[in-house]
């Protein structure tokens, strides 16, 4: 099944649930910055793994049921194999794109840790999540 290539401008959507269980203030839909994939999906530049690997965002505010005061996480993306893909071009390279085939991993650090009423910090330090793709297109182009 052949699936749609992400490029830069595409956007990044945070989903509030983490484990252990977490809720996360998602930022509002984070365009990617940058694409490196050596060609253009609709005038813009197709992204390897690494273009999302190594995206940084501002902080993003969380809390737990037990500790409801928010702290903040760092988010790091993660591309899952589910989300690439071989594309030749004739005459290049072969290059490992990123394509739309579901959910993004997300790791996420605690920076500042949520608190309790009585003061007390959250013990996690490290949380896990998802985020999902957003990519249109007016004309599909794929690879896989």
């Amino acid at each position: 099944m052949q699936k749609v290539i992400v490029r830069q401008s595409d956007t990044i959507t945070l989903m509030p649930a983490l484990t252990p269980p977490a809720t996360l203030v998602p930022p509002p839909p984070i365009p990617i910055p940058r694409g490196t994939a050596g060609f253009q999906v609709e005038g813009l530049p197709a992204c390897v793994p690494d273009d999302i690997e190594t995206m940084e965002i501002p902080p993003v505010p969380y809390s737990t049921p037990a500790f409801p005061t928010s702290g903040t996480l760092r988010a790091r993306f993660r591309v899952p194999a589910a989300n690439r893909a071989k594309y030749a071009r004739t005459g290049h390279a072969t290059v490992e794109v990123v394509v739309d085939g579901g959910p993004l991993e997300v790791h996420f650090t605690v920076l500042t840790p949520a608190s309790n009423p009585a003061g007390s910090p959250d013990p996690v330090t490290e949380y896990q999540g998802s985020a999902t793709l957003t990519c249109p297109r007016t004309r599909p182009v794929t690879a896989g």
